[in-house]
């Protein structure tokens, strides 16, 4: 059997961004498209040991390791290691699946062509077939997904930390599933706070400017100069729309007060006029 290099490269880096991206909905991680591409990438140099003479099977987990680790690293680079060895996890699970799928059904193809050598599968198939098994696995992770979010019980009392340079402060927080507010170009999640619980991170006037104010490419656009890491989202609800002020703080965390567990969150801060007893977050961020 032949084995085509450009084949070869082009359908693992396919396959790899599907697999980074279905890890990354499994476990509610936002990634860049342009570190996803570079994982998928280096991920797909590593099939090249197809063409190395055969390996033993240590050798072959090491590699594995070792190649999940990196892509898994790159990709969803500034997390913490706690959090990159559950993710790790969650890809290993998403590649088993995939694999199982695609090779179900590449069985039905009569056309294709498998080989199966150093832990790494090389099947000619076509691109339909190829985009039928993607479509099929990303299917079941998302009703797999869907599955968990609703069996999961996440009411408890919490408490959001927010950071913001040297200033600190803590308040308490709530689940809503209805808050599905995302930032449309990083996915990052949006928690909605009110102004006066957050206002003590922010010297005087500046965050009523960064409220008020014009929003460009570098963010804020106030009288004390321009405010990186500001953005406004659109939002809409049944009574109203417009547009959510919100900011990325230098440090975020959430702490289950009853277990006393504290995870770190990657998300914006939304901020409104009204008072609100609770910052709310959708507990999707919490799994």
């Amino acid at each position: 059997m032949y084995i085509y290099i450009d084949i070869l490269i082009i359908t693992n880096i396919y396959a790899n961004f599907f697999l980074l991206k279905a890890t990354a909905k499994m476990t509610h991680s936002a990634i860049k498209n342009g570190r996803c591409v570079i994982g998928a990438v280096i991920g797909s140099l590593f099939s090249l040991i197809i063409l190395l003479p055969e390996l033993n099977t240590f050798l072959l987990l090491l590699i594995r390791i070792i190649s999940a680790a990196v892509m898994v690293y790159v990709t969803f680079h500034g997390k913490e290691l706690s959090e990159l060895y559950k993710i790790g996890l969650v890809f290993f699970f998403v590649c088993f699946l995939f694999a199982g799928i695609e090779y179900a059904v590449s069985s039905a193809d009569i056309g294709s062509n498998t080989l199966w050598h150093n832990s790494v599968l090389y099947i000619n198939i076509s691109l339909l077939t190829l985009v039928i098994s993607t479509v099929v696995s990303y299917a079941v992770l998302c009703i797999l997904r869907r599955f968990l979010d609703r069996s999961s019980d996440f009411d408890g009392d919490y408490t959001l930390i927010i950071m913001n340079g040297t200033k600190q402060i803590s308040i308490k927080a709530a689940c809503d599933t209805c808050n599905n507010l995302t930032d449309s170009f990083s996915g990052k999640p949006i928690i909605i706070c009110s102004k006066s619980s957050v206002d003590p991170l922010f010297e005087e006037k500046i965050l009523e400017c960064a409220m008020s104010c014009g929003y460009g490419k570098d963010g804020a656009q106030t009288e004390y100069g321009s405010i990186k890491g500001w953005r406004v989202i659109p939002f809409a609800t049944i009574n109203s729309s417009g547009l959510l002020p919100s900011f990325l703080p230098t440090g975020l965390y959430i702490k289950n007060n009853e277990n006393g567990k504290i995870k770190y969150l990657d998300a914006y801060i939304g901020i409104v006029e009204r008072e609100l007893d609770y910052a709310v977050f959708n507990p999707k961020i919490l799994t």
